[in-house]
């Protein structure tokens, strides 16, 4: 097959990144795949072709203005291919992609949608006015695809009450798990002071969608415990402001951003990854605690229960108390630990790398008919 991945950005330490870039690297093996992207800021293996939409590496207003202008050469090189799968893509090159179509009717247009954050949890008005500008272009360019792949079956239901029954393939997304095995993590214990602490961990941005707040509150209620928070943004002042207030410095120890090779280091030193957020698509950072070992304590919401499965705690979001209530149970029953723990190990066999790339590369064929 000759695959064209259409991206904005392909980052460093960006779970959808990692994701995407290890299925184009597998992918390359077996078939020709080219990479379109605004900004590619990572490695990427030397068969890949990578075409910038502008001829500059970078996505700036500049450059979404001058793509644009390119709409009909863009077209030109999209209809060279059997299949063109979107990916995060910005709106700017959904014209080019589907007068690509028009030129060769042959083309399959693959939307590989991971998701986005609804407006009405996002802050500040020219954030919500940006994505729902996206997510009506995103809309109007999947019913005109071939197919949508998403990773839960709580996006299929998200994207189906906007674009009615298409033809929509769930494939959860999938992790290089053997990178996460335990590590010697007894020095960086002693350094952040977790011995004899139940250590509970965070990982992921730190926006107000992510309500990290609601963990550093629930601090307050729990004794010998630590909640580590792993991840960057604009809330992180904020949050730290927030734990101060609440004396609970020594309680909550924020880590900053985290690479992918010391990430699985914090996995291996928690007991339990913990999160409040308020929509996830899917949560990467649940399957990577699952490669550790280590069971979750979800919300009730989005796709968290879905992915979590039985490897986890789900409580009533919003509700501080319940949530106090399953990080004391997990705490205080071993046997229970354990027995979650195996479950998670188990479970993040199901979202083994290679077995998803597979899963994947089945998939496009069936879509050329192969």
């Amino acid at each position: 097959m000759n695959i064209a991945f259409a991206v904005t950005r392909l980052t460093k330490y960006d779970a959808a990144s990692n994701y995407t870039a290890a299925v184009i690297e597998e992918l390359s093996r077996n078939n020709t795949v080219d990479l379109y992207a605004f900004s590619i800021e990572r490695e990427t293996p030397k068969s890949i072709e990578q075409y910038s939409y502008t001829g500059k590496n970078e996505h700036s207003l500049l450059s979404v203005l001058s793509v644009t202008t390119k709409i009909y050469s863009l077209a030109k090189k999209f209809s060279n291919y059997d299949i063109v799968v979107l990916t995060g893509p910005d709106i700017t090159i959904l014209p080019s992609i589907h007068l690509a179509k028009r030129f060769n009717p042959d083309l399959k247009l693959v939307w590989d949608f991971h998701g986005l954050t609804p407006p009405q949890f996002l802050q500040g008005s020219k954030h919500r006015f940006l994505t729902i500008i996206r997510q009506t272009a995103y809309i109007w360019s999947m019913k005109r695809s071939d197919c949508i792949k998403v990773d839960s079956n709580y996006i299929k239901k998200e994207v189906e009450s906007k674009t009615g029954k298409m033809n929509i393939k769930v494939l959860p997304i999938g992790i290089n798990t053997t990178i996460f095995k335990d590590a010697d993590i007894e020095a960086q214990r002693d350094r952040l002071h977790l011995n004899d602490k139940f250590v509970m961990l965070y990982v992921g941005r730190l926006a107000a969608s992510k309500r990290v707040n609601f963990l550093i509150k629930a601090m307050q209620a729990l004794d010998e415990a630590v909640l580590l928070v792993a991840g960057g943004g604009e809330e992180r002042d904020k949050l730290k402001n927030l734990a101060h207030s609440l004396n609970l410095e020594d309680k909550v120890i924020f880590i900053g951003r985290v690479s992918d090779e010391d990430l699985p280091k914090y996995y291996s030193m928690s007991d339990v990854f913990v999160t409040a957020s308020l929509h996830e698509g899917f949560c990467v950072p649940i399957i990577e605690s699952f490669a550790s070992g280590k069971p979750v304590i979800v919300p009730d919401r989005t796709a968290m229960p879905e992915i979590a499965g039985d490897a986890g705690l789900v409580y009533e979001s919003g509700l501080i108390n319940d949530f106090v209530s399953k990080v004391q149970i997990l705490r205080n029953d071993s046997n229970l630990r354990e027995q979650l723990s195996r479950k998670a190990s188990d479970r993040s066999k199901k979202f083994d790398l290679k077995n998803s790339v597979k899963k994947y590369e089945e998939f496009l064929e069936n879509m050329m008919g192969f």
